[in-house]
C-alpha cells in the first residue's frame, strides 16, 4: 500500500513493511515463530502487502527449524536422525549463505543412502 500511494518501492530490510521484516534466520527467532508467532510478529505478513512469514535457513538455524523444513517437505525423523542430518546441515550451512529445499533434499538422501549401507 506504501508503495502504491508514493510510488517508491520500499526497502526489504526496511522496518515493518519491508519483506524481511518477515523473514526469519536467527535460530531463536525460528524457534519463537514457530512456537508463538506473536512473539516475534505483532501484526501478520498480509496486513502489510507480505505473502508470508519465512524461515531462512542459514548457519544461525537451530534444530527446530530445520525439523519443520523437513515436516513442509514431507519427511519426519528420530531425534537421532534428525541429529545426524543437522550436523550434515550446519558443515552446509557454513558454506553457503542460505540452505535451500533442494540442499536439505540432498542431505536427507546422503544420509539415507549411508545408513541403507550400513
Amino acid at each position: 500500500m506504501l508503495t502504491e500511494l508514493t510510488g517508491v518501492a520500499v526497502q526489504p530490510n526496511k522496518s515493518i513493511v519491508g519483506r524481511n521484516a518477515f523473514a526469519h534466520e536467527a535460530g531463536i527467532h525460528q524457534d519463537g515463530i514457530i512456537k508463538n508467532r506473536l512473539t516475534y510478529e505483532i501484526i501478520t505478513p498480509t496486513s502489510v502487502g507480505v505473502p508470508e512469514t519465512t524461515l531462512v535457513l542459514g548457519k544461525h538455524s537451530g534444530r527446530h527449524a530445520l525439523a519443520r523444513k523437513c515436516e513442509e517437505l514431507g519427511f519426519e525423523f528420530s531425534r537421532q536422525d534428525l541429529d545426524r542430518i543437522y550436523r550434515r546441515f550446519t558443515t552446509l550451512a557454513d558454506q553457503i549463505k542460505a540452505v535451500e529445499d533442494h540442499h536439505i533434499l540432498a542431505i536427507i538422501n546422503e544420509e539415507r543412502a549411508e545408513a541403507s549401507a550400513a
